[in-house]
């Protein structure tokens, strides 16, 4: 339990993060997490911080140490996931959102990312048994569809791929027999 002083320190340091004053807002989080070394949300907004002045390491060194304390937070695993993800380490990526999987099976926007990954990571079949499954919960979800039918593309399923994609984009391929020109 933190007192009536820290918290008013760690509201003035969340004010500075809202405000993007990035190192303010570090610098009173590094201030509350020396008395309070292990408090998951300082080190959930320092990384926070972190990320978005592209301080990778430091960042990821703070998610790292929140799921350490508290290795269920959805939050945390979520962040070091978009972490990994953003700066294109789809590999480290990949064990997080399945953790995250794992705690909240039903994340749309976790299912596309992970199947974004295996794609990025040119895992074509692992990118068409997770899709195909994704497809059937998320029926709507255009972005599965897209990374589903480039996979198949990339499979040497055309047809099949182009069906996909045109349900994604909209798109009526010329060759199909319902083709009209109004």
């Amino acid at each position: 339990m933190i007192d009536k002083e820290t918290e008013k320190k760690f509201l003035e340091a969340e004010k500075y993060r809202a405000n993007k004053e990035f190192e303010k807002a570090i610098d009173i989080f590094n201030e509350i997490l020396n008395q309070f070394p292990k408090l998951p949300p300082a080190l959930h907004n320092l990384a926070i911080c972190y990320t978005e002045l592209k301080k990778i390491e430091e960042a990821e060194n703070c998610y790292i140490k929140c799921l350490e304390i508290k290795p269920v937070s959805i939050l945390s695993v979520n962040n070091l996931a978009k972490l990994y993800y953003n700066t294109g380490q789809f590999k480290k990526a990949l064990p997080i959102l399945e953790k995250s999987l794992l705690l909240k099976e039903d994340q749309e926007t976790v299912i596309e990312v992970f199947a974004q990954c295996l794609f990025e990571l040119n895992l074509t079949k692992a990118v068409d048994t997770f899709c195909a499954r994704a497809i059937k919960k998320f029926p709507q979800n255009k972005n599965i569809k897209t990374l589903y039918g480039n996979n198949l593309l990339r499979l040497n399923k055309h047809l099949e791929g182009q069906k996909y994609l045109n349900e994604s984009s909209g798109m009526i391929e010329f060759g199909e027999k319902d083709f009209k020109i109004d």
